[in-house]
């Protein structure tokens, strides 16, 4: 391979997008059930006070799983559908880019894409994973920069609750 080159297809016509909103939201219907109905039973633990800040953030870290037609209008559903469905990846260090091969056909997956970090997400649902690993292989996939002294740029986020986060216990002391 000479040149990579991202994909061709643009698929993000606006009923595709839905469409596929709508079965990335199918897929993590079950994870996000069972996860909202665990924390509803630990805010049960908490001061009345503090239990609507956590559901809130329970809320607000379902939205960041989720594809949003409008958020993620520009969303390449070739290379989407390429990771969710777990083409055979490999790293192109030159271009610093993976590369799905399915037959001859190849598609460009940038390390920090949307495209990669949902389609990841949608295939642990599909695999039957609890929701807390996603959350946890989603901030990785955010976390992990694309290169030597490159900066992580989180995602952009969907209704952001201020206050929440400060409203929860916190914890004290030094972790040693």
């Amino acid at each position: 391979m000479s040149e990579l080159r991202p994909s061709t297809s643009d698929g993000s016509s606006g009923a595709e997008l839905a469409a596929e909103a709508q079965h990335h939201r199918d897929l993590l219907r079950g994870p996000v059930e069972e996860y909202r109905r665990r924390m509803a039973a630990q805010a049960q633990y908490l001061l009345p006070p503090q239990r609507p800040a956590l559901l809130a953030r329970v809320e607000e870290r379902i939205a960041d799983l989720m594809i949003d037609p409008v958020r993620h209008r520009d969303l390449d559903l070739t290379v989407y559908r390429a990771v969710r469905d777990g083409w055979p990846t490999r790293f192109d260090s030159r271009w610093q880019m993976f590369v799905a091969t399915r037959g001859r056909r190849e598609v460009v997956i940038p390390p920090q894409g949307a495209e990669r970090r949902l389609g990841i997400i949608a295939r642990m649902a599909a695999n039957r994973v609890e929701l807390e690993q996603i959350l946890l292989v989603s901030v990785v996939v955010i976390a992990h920069p694309a290169g030597p002294g490159a900066a992580v740029v989180p995602p952009v986020r969907a209704n952001r609750v201020s206050g929440a986060s400060a409203a929860l216990p916190q914890a004290s002391g030094s972790a040693g």
